[in-house]
């Protein structure tokens, strides 16, 4: 007698490992878990961090082991999939509530077993076992013998960040396949909570991040844009040593998922490889290419957008953060909120007078020692930026806002952007809509009056809610030094 257990397909998993480096043995469990014939569950829980392999690998599996199942691409008389093995995978950043993810759900499934009848509405839990209950049978109807041998994968991918999801959503969705045979319910989340899905006995597999040899191995599949005049092998051999490079000097810490590495190579690439297509530096001269552009690689902006070409790294920033995103007036808005809250008032007079333009860089830095006329240290000044933001009225901000946006036009570090736009405020900045946009994504933080309905109140006083070298990024990006105005 045959034996009613069989390990996946190896060739399945061999052409998987192939497709996703690093990623073998998460693969073969998954594989296990999904088989007729293997390890099968009614409830998974596949985890881990963003840009890891899970959904991709998920997906794929699930396309190999429904193409091999054994009687995969017949039909029976009333038009139901004969395959062994079918899916659905449902993407919670499509649903916008509730009860559209069980809507979305019910659709999928009709469409993945071939289902041609009128469906209905499905507005709760209860609905949706129904209607599960009834397409399921409706598939394994034909053949109600072979019906143990069949199993249906309900994948639901980021179920996680489900918007508007009541709290019994996750631990009702886990036992569906406890009520509906064939049933096998997969939730691929980031971060899990403990016992969040409220049962015992549910298999966990984990996503760990990328190794630097993997994430090396994965990006250097891809072909990078301009190739080196010296042909694909140069090109290929010149774009593995630069990924290690980018790794170990800006995605180490800072970009460790593979889409954001993948990205910061490919932009970086064109700048780095120039010295080599105007005929400077050969195919062979990595090293002296990787020290003649090193400020690639030391620019502490390097991961920030800016619209001043500074340098040439400045071609390839890497927006991130909520702060690019912001409009150009918001920006400014941002920058002299930060002056108002770790400037002085007594300051104010001196460090945004039309005179002190020449004077305003100082000298010796916040740390200056002031000595006596013996040489010895008599007191250390802290600097500003080093203390904690205090509040500030709006008035004050409006005045250093109108300060600096004038002296950013002047200077003209803007550009392309400065020649498109007229000078002065001309009506095309609604400076209060940009404080309210600020305070509603805690930038700023509203100290006096929180319970007033105004958030624009003039008695009220505000506090900067954003660090140094945030500030420093978003001045730099509209052209403006911001320590040429913080008082030490």
């Amino acid at each position: 007698m045959a034996s009613l257990f069989s390990l996946p397909n190896e060739v399945l998993l061999a052409n998987v490992a192939a497709q996703f480096p690093g990623r073998a043995v998460q693969a073969r469990h998954l594989a296990t878990l999904f088989s007729l014939r293997s390890a099968s569950c009614r409830a998974l829980v596949v985890h881990g961090l963003e840009a890891t392999g899970k959904s991709a690998i998920t997906r794929a599996l699930l396309e190999g082991l429904c193409e091999s199942s054994s009687v995969q691409h017949r039909r029976s008389s009333n038009g139901a999939s004969q395959a062994g093995l079918l899916y659905a995978i449902i993407d919670s950043r499509e649903c916008i509530t509730g009860r559209h993810l069980l809507e979305q759900v019910i659709g999928a499934v009709a469409k993945a077993v071939g289902y041609t009848g009128n469906i209905r509405r499905c507005e709760n839990i209860t609905q949706l076992v129904v209607e599960l209950r009834k397409l399921i049978e409706w598939w394994c109807s034909p053949d109600p013998e072979l019906a143990q041998m069949r199993s249906f994968v309900l994948v639901f991918d980021g179920i996680d960040r489900q918007r508007e999801a009541p709290p019994t959503l996750l631990p009702a969705l886990a036992r569906l396949g406890e009520l509906i045979p064939c049933l096998t319910a997969v939730f691929i989340v980031t971060l899990p909570r403990p016992h969040f899905l409220h049962m015992n006995g549910v298999p966990y597999i984990h996503f760990p991040i990328y190794s630097k040899s993997e994430a090396v191995q994965i990006v250097s599949n891809t072909s990078p844009t301009p190739e080196l005049p010296t042909g694909p092998e140069d090109t290929k051999a010149f774009w593995n040593r630069f990924c290690s490079a980018v790794w170990d000097s800006l995605s180490k810490h800072a970009g460790r998922d593979i889409l954001s590495f993948r990205t910061i190579c490919l932009r970086l690439w064109p700048s780095f490889v120039a010295p080599v297509l105007d005929g400077t530096y050969g195919p062979k001269d990595f090293g002296r290419v990787l020290v003649f552009k090193r400020s690639l690689f030391q620019d502490e902006r390097i991961l920030v957008p800016s619209i001043v070409p500074r340098t040439d790294a400045n071609l390839i920033y890497k927006q991130q953060g909520v702060g690019t995103q912001l409009p150009y007036f918001s920006r400014l808005v941002l920058v002299a909120s930060y002056l108002s809250s770790f400037n002085r008032p007594v300051t104010d007079h001196i460090h945004f007078m039309k005179g002190a333009v020449s004077r305003r860089r100082k000298k010796g830095g916040g740390t200056a020692l002031s000595r006596d006329h013996n040489g010895v240290a008599k007191s250390r000044k802290i600097s500003r930026k080093l203390l904690g933001p205090q509040a500030f009225v709006l008035e004050r901000m409006l005045a250093i806002f109108q300060t600096i946006k004038q002296d950013a036009d002047d200077r003209g570090r803007v550009g392309g952007w400065r020649r498109n736009r007229p000078l002065g405020l001309a009506g095309d900045a609604d400076i209060q809509s940009a404080i309210a946009t600020l305070a509603s994504l805690r930038l700023l933080v509203k100290q006096g009056g929180a319970n007033s309905a105004d958030t624009l109140d003039g008695g009220s006083k505000w506090r900067v809610a954003v660090g140094w070298d945030f500030v420093r990024a978003i001045a730099r990006s509209i052209g403006v030094e911001v320590e040429d105005y913080l008082a030490e």
